[in-house]
């Protein structure tokens, strides 16, 4: 969520081709397992990728409008990007990967930061939200020190870095998909996928001292474009 002064929780951008460089992020926690999307609930309302605004998003079928029933369905080129999880640790016993790109594609096996929101140091599933409430700050270094990956904070440099393990800004980039001729505009897909949304964080950034950025200087965003306006909230 970062935006303006917010922290996000960016998943990349769409992937367009049918096959793509090998793309998949460790995860930090040891013993960390992908769990896929059911449940995610780290951002406000329904959640980015429950409901309707994740079904908006073309991360949301990379697998099943690209791949699936074709003869790259299991091709281990094309689910490293057009997949999550693919070679890694998944929870669900049997699962080679998961379809489509999740949450975990750019933000780590989330196992482990899951159940901070669900049993938060053995005190209940509300336990998270009291020190969100109370320390902001500190409650998103623990969600990191679990094993949650931000691009342009604690992951890659910078956002582009990151969209860039399977996207592509010229036809005639060495690591281009033979199957598309399709490329990246980084700054259009970056609008087009931009998922931040405001939580106490974002509260407590407007009112933050110089003191209080220098120490948490390593949580805060280090990408330009993590700074840069919120999209106005949809009406309902």
């Amino acid at each position: 969520m970062f935006g303006g002064s917010k922290i996000v929780y960016f998943i990349g951008v769409t992937v367009v081709s049918v096959c793509s460089l090998a793309f998949s992020l460790p995860a930090i926690s040891i013993g960390a397992e992908f769990v896929g999307n059911s449940g995610c609930k780290c951002h406000m309302g329904k959640g980015c990728f429950e409901g309707e605004e994740y079904k908006e998003r073309l991360h949301s079928n990379t697998w099943e409008k690209r791949l699936k029933g074709s003869p790259d369905a299991e091709n281990p080129d094309c689910l490293k990007c057009h997949a999550t999880a693919y070679g890694e640790k998944i929870a669900e016993a049997g699962k080679k990967y998961l379809p489509n790109v999740q949450c975990e594609a750019c933000h780590g096996a989330g196992s482990e930061y899951k159940k901070l929101k669900e049993n938060f140091q053995g005190k209940g599933k509300d336990a998270f939200k009291e020190i969100l409430k109370k320390d902001p700050f500190e409650a998103r270094k623990v969600q990191y020190d679990a094993g949650l990956i931000v691009a342009g904070i604690n992951g890659p440099a910078t956002v582009k870095e990151q969209c860039l393990k399977c996207h592509w800004e010229t036809k005639d980039d060495k690591n281009k998909c033979p199957k598309t001729d399709k490329v990246m505009d980084y700054k259009e897909f970056f609008k087009k996928d931009d998922h931040r949304d405001e939580d106490e964080l974002d509260v407590a950034l407007k009112k933050m001292s110089a003191e209080d950025k220098k120490k948490w200087a390593a949580i805060l965003p280090k990408d330009e474009i993590l700074n840069t306006p919120l999209k106005p909230k949809k009406k309902d």
